[in-house]
């Protein structure tokens, strides 16, 4: 296997394995007396209220927002919507096999929402060079934010068995807005136009709660992932891993060759989309009371066999 893939391998998912396997440790042992679920939707709620809220504020004042590389976003949202528009086919196959809305929820997050910070970067930094990572940032600040603060709480909101209003604009509105996330990436958004820089220490405060994200929500996977689990929903889990990896990408793939041809852009845009589960479904799922268990399992999986699919897609590129 090439080098940079190998680092890639050992720099991220050997360590985000890790983390995900003392997760599982900790649902098993319960060190403190204190149930993994009640852990579990703490740390859910601190993501949720600080700690990725905190992650947005260290992060996008610092963006360079330029519109010359809005074709990486606007291609990779294609993607996002195959991967919805896939899952809805679904459908039937799951009512057949005593599933519903939720389940059906979390497939949609699950197919359309890409790692691309923690394991997207480092892919592209190893393949293209740190210049290529500017495309990892665009895309999240232009495509993969909106999607899932938006449209992917629209979803999780709307198809949860928990209750989140009657349903309506009004109520749906009043969710969106209640969200931390989204009034600091309005906030951030408005410290990079406006060129204000926050003092030193309060960039310094954020980027530390920021960096405690992906290692809190390692945790929680592995907190949500149980052998009966993986016995349980492993046919599912694997067709959406089969979504995520092969089919999304290659939506990406063969609409940036006919759009853009076989560049730079394209072929990074298309690495992005081919990376598995983004981490930050499961605070969605957490929050709207969906079948967090089943992300969580589908979640390792695509990660699992992002060993197996990478080298495909960097050997087609």
């Amino acid at each position: 296997m090439d080098q940079s893939i190998l680092a890639v391998i050992q720099q991220a998912l050997m360590p985000s394995a890790f983390v995900i396997l003392l997760g599982v440790i900790w649902r098993h042992t319960e060190p403190g007396g204190i149930s993994f679920l009640d852990v579990r939707r703490t740390i859910g709620i601190l993501v949720l209220n600080l700690f990725y809220p905190a992650l947005i504020i260290a992060v996008i004042p610092s963006v360079v927002l330029s519109f010359e590389l809005i074709s990486s976003p606007l291609l990779f949202n294609a993607g996002i919507l195959a991967g919805m528009a896939l899952c809805l086919l679904l459908k039937p196959y799951l009512i057949r096999i005593g599933m519903g809305k939720p389940e059906l929820a979390v497939l949609i997050l699950a197919c359309a929402y890409a790692n691309i910070i923690s394991l997207g970067v480092p892919l592209l930094r190893a393949e293209q060079g740190e210049a290529a990572t500017r495309f990892a940032i665009y895309v999240d600040v232009l495509a993969i934010s909106p999607m899932l603060w938006i449209v992917g709480v629209w979803i999780a909101s709307r198809w949860s068995t928990a209750d989140n209003g009657d349903g309506s604009l009004r109520s749906f509105l009043k969710t969106f807005l209640s969200l931390p996330p989204i009034w600091a990436f309005v906030f951030a958004v408005f410290l990079n136009l406006s060129n204000i820089e926050l003092p030193q220490f309060i960039q310094t405060s954020v980027r530390m709660l920021g960096d405690t994200t992906m290692h809190a929500m390692l945790l929680a996977v592995g907190m949500s992932l149980s052998f009966a689990s993986i016995a349980r929903y492993w046919r599912i889990s694997l067709l959406a891993s089969v979504i995520k990896l092969a089919l999304v990408p290659g939506v990406v793939f063969g609409l940036g060759l006919v759009t853009m041809g076989n560049g730079e852009v394209m072929k990074s845009t298309v690495l992005l989309a081919a990376t598995p589960t983004m981490m930050a479904t499961l605070v969605l799922s957490e929050r709207f009371g969906l079948n967090t268990e089943l992300l969580a399992t589908i979640l390792v999986t695509s990660t699992a066999l992002f060993f197996v699919s990478l080298p495909a897609w960097l050997w087609l590129l």
